[in-house]
């Protein structure tokens, strides 16, 4: 949602600014006792001349991270939590103050708690776990006032280093045997320098391996490593071998027996296993009426007479945890009564609530500037079909005003407000979806070994817009689709079936001008067809949390029109034109091909602080049976997903100025290409509250030159010049304020514009004519919206 007027009231300026003064004016040490000082900072140095290893910046990092308490925390230089602590400071334990000295403060940390020959003890422990088994730790302190800041200094010489590498053989049992052919992926490299936490994760590591070979009583805990530094020359042999304490039961791989389902498992019920029915080996339990077994079984991989291996388990749980129709998962294994060396699996499926019924009230806020008040209606049902089916119906109603435009304030003197003054929309809309956690296909495919079950999605839609004052459109759908995660880090979607019909109705005398005036405009408004495919692959690391380098990457290919066209032209069918294109069902159908990337990338600073960049580039392309992409399809930028620091759709194309009478009316600038990049760096302040600062720019352009009827350019500077396309790019600035509780966040966003492409050259800069306001030309633009915008 955009908001084109001031809202920051001289109150919240006030209050901001007293926050300001709180974190740079008051006194750090204004609460600090006599005779104490606070602990205001300290440095860690490795000094290792002659390591070769080269480790001492990130032994450095290690041995800093021990430091307990750390100092208060600190942003650019400032300590505000500390300021805050110290301006509202009461001995009272109860009011106002209090509670904010409490909750948004934080008391000053002293350097009497710093226990600095203990800290100095567990760094010389860390530095032993890297192999500098001979190292020194000292400290020194140093007192200014009542500020106490602290040096480490470690010194180090070079490390020791693994020698040799040797598993224990001395025993018959499989499991020595099994122990040794692990030995080839083995995390323990000789001639690497010793490292305890290396050494740990080799233990898990081949405990993983042996559940792998159906050793389920086994664990890391049973291996234990003997270290030999007496053969010299900072050198040292490992050995790896089996505790002699380890159980028979752990030594020994187990092969699975009967599998018992419970399809329809709640807490409390009994085992027994009556109403069983056996099927292909399994034995389900009670009976069909929840989860058919033929469908649940493509979740299940545990097999009779196979070898016991984590793997099969961990898929097996993952998978079954993704049907909708379940809530909890859990497996459990038996020692078979009759036969000692084999086990008895025990499924427990616990259902899900199987129909629900919602309702929301809603503020709805569009990136084409619309925004308002709606209503959603929705009804799910779990299993629908009695194999985990998830059916989603969803009414929803929403009315509109449009907020967006490129122009602030009034409308200038003399210019005719195309339309409706208030610029107002209502959309009614239904969708029904079905996602099957399985293929659905004319032919027979293998069941996917993937811990993520594949989705068929089917879905049908319709909705009615109605532009007050311009125009009302209806729009049916229907898809037809598969989605499938490969791997964690990878999706598929492929939507092979993908049909949209697109009808315009009481279009009015100001609309209809317009569209005359525009004839490309008018061709993406006409009634047609969008008969095609879309195809998605999208590629992200945020799974993994702990990387300080993530990446998200996803591509769209959107066809329309191509199989159509080709069946009517090997039919017989007369070449399309302009005037003339061929049509099914009386109507126009769409003929164009549009590849669209968003990449992104997160480099992680600490636990809060990220350094985001994203670029988004794409273009769609027309041919055969259209002259212009759909006006569903073009692309837009502007607004608070995109350059923040211009109205939601109003930037280009190009370099083109729209005249007056359109910046204050709804029509919105789109193009056939898009351009757009961000930077933004996000950083913690205090409690859920998180700042951003960012650049932003882009623009769209058009392939080719639109002409009216009288020849005469349309939208002059919109196409897109490869040798002059960086000059024509909308530029942006400016910082934000988040509210992040995790599970909901408010975004303010405040855009500053830097470059206008749309003026003249030499004037584009505005950035020097920055008056920090929130109307007029080249004005801030305040942006309220929910979640982050990439």
């Amino acid at each position: 949602m955009l908001i084109t007027k001031p809202v920051l009231r001289p109150k919240g300026i006030y209050i901001l600014l007293l926050l300001l003064v709180l974190s740079s004016g008051c006194s750090v040490t204004k609460v600090v006792p006599e005779g104490k000082a606070l602990f205001w900072g300290y440095d860690v140095k490795v000094k290792g001349e002659n390591d070769s290893s080269k480790r001492a910046s990130d032994m450095e990092a290690e041995l800093s991270a021990t430091v307990r308490p750390q100092p208060n925390a600190s942003i650019l230089g400032l300590r505000p939590k500390l300021a805050i602590y110290n301006a509202f400071y009461t001995e009272k334990e109860k009011g106002l103050k209090h509670w904010i000295m409490t909750k948004l403060g934080e008391p000053p940390v002293l350097f009497s708690e710093v226990d600095t020959a203990s800290i100095s003890q567990i760094m010389s422990n860390r530095l032993h776990n890297r192999g500098y088994f001979n190292n020194t730790v000292g400290s020194t302190a140093t007192i200014k006032g009542k500020k106490a800041t602290i040096d480490w200094t470690a010194n180090i010489g070079e490390p020791y280093r693994i020698r040799k590498i040797e598993y224990t053989l001395h025993d018959s049992l499989p499991v020595h045997r099994d122990l040794e052919q692990t030995r080839a992926e083995s995390l323990l490299k000789t001639g690497d320098p010793y490292d305890l936490e290396t050494l740990s994760a080799e233990r898990v590591r081949v405990d993983g391996k042996l559940k792998n070979e159906g050793y389920y009583f086994f664990s890391p805990d049973l291996l234990i490593y003997s270290a030999d530094t007496t053969v010299g020359d900072r050198k040292v042999d490992v050995l790896l071998r089996v505790k002699n304490i380890a159980s028979a039961k752990a030594l020994q791989p187990y092969t699975l027996d009967d599998i018992f389902i419970f399809a329809n498992y709640s807490v409390g019920d009994s085992l027994a296993t009556r109403d069983t029915i056996d099927f292909q080996g399994y034995h389900y339990i009670p009976n069909e009426n929840y989860v058919r077994a033929k469908h649940l079984l493509r979740g299940v991989f545990l097999e009779q007479d196979s070898l016991y291996t984590r793997e099969e388990h961990l898929l097996t749980t993952k998978r079954l945890a993704a049907y909708s129709a379940y809530k909890f998962v859990n497996i459990e294994y038996k020692v078979d009564t009759v036969e000692d060396n084999s086990l008895d699996a025990f499924i427990y499926l616990t259902p899900a609530l199987k129909k629900t019924l919602r309702a929301e009230a809603q503020m709805v806020s569009k990136s084409n500037g619309f925004t308002g008040p709606g209503i959603n209606v929705s009804f799910q049902n779990k299993n629908a079909f009695k194999g985990s089916e998830l059916l989603n119906v969803e009414f929803s109603g929403t009315f509109e005003s449009y907020v967006g435009g490129r122009g602030s304030g009034e409308v200038p003197e003399g210019v005719e407000q195309e339309g409706n003054a208030n610029l107002t929309s209502y959309e009614l809309s239904a969708k029904a979806s079905l996602s099957i956690p399985r293929i659905m296909s004319p032919f027979k495919l293998r069941n996917l070994r993937t811990e993520f079950a594949p989705q068929t999605r089917i879905g049908a839609g319709f909705s009615f817009l109605n532009r007050v004052g311009f125009f009302q459109m209806n729009s049916y759908s229907a898809t037809y689709g598969y989605n499938w995660r490969p791997t964690q880090t990878v999706t598929l979607d492929a939507t092979p079936i993908n049909l949209q019909y697109v009808q315009l109705s009481n279009t009015t005398e100001a609309f209809d001008r317009y569209l005359v005036q525009n004839p490309y405009l008018q061709r993406s408004f006409e009634n047609q067809f969008i008969i095609g495919s879309i195809y998605q692959l999208t590629y992200s690391t945020q799974v993994y949390e702990d990387r300080t380098n993530q990446f998200f990457d996803k591509v769209i290919l959107d066809l329309s029109g191509n199989l159509l066209n080709g069946i009517q032209s090997v039919t017989g069918f007369p070449p399309p034109t302009d005037e003339e294109p061929r049509t099914i069902i009386g109507n126009r159908f769409s003929q164009y091909v549009l590849l669209d990337n968003d990449f992104r990338h997160y480099l992680n600073f600490g636990k809060e602080s990220q350094l985001v960049t994203r670029l988004v580039a794409g273009a769609g392309y027309a041919y055969g049976n259209s002259v212009s992409l759909p006006y569903v399809k073009q692309f837009s930028v502007g607004g608070p997903n995109s350059i923040r620091a211009f109205r939601a759709r109003s930037v280009g194309p190009g370099t083109y100025a729209p005249p007056e009478e359109t910046t204050f009316s709804y029509f919105d600038q789109t193009g056939d290409i898009r351009l757009l990049g961000n930077i933004e760096y996000r950083f913690p302040i205090f409690g859920f509250f998180k700042g951003a600062v960012f650049v932003d720019a882009g623009n769209i352009w058009s392939f080719k030159e639109e002409f009216d009827d009288n020849g005469e350019i349309l939208r002059e500077g919109g196409v897109f010049d490869s040798k002059n396309f960086l000059n024509d790019l909308a530029v942006g600035t400016g910082f934000g304020l988040r509210v992040d509780v995790e599970f909901f966040v408010l975004r303010l966003d405040i855009g500053i514009p830097v470059q206008v492409p749309s003026l003249p050259e030499g004037e584009r800069n505005v950035l020097r004519d920055f008056k920090g306001s929130f109307s007029g030309e080249n004005s801030m633009v305040l942006n309220i919206a929910i979640g982050y915008p990439f």
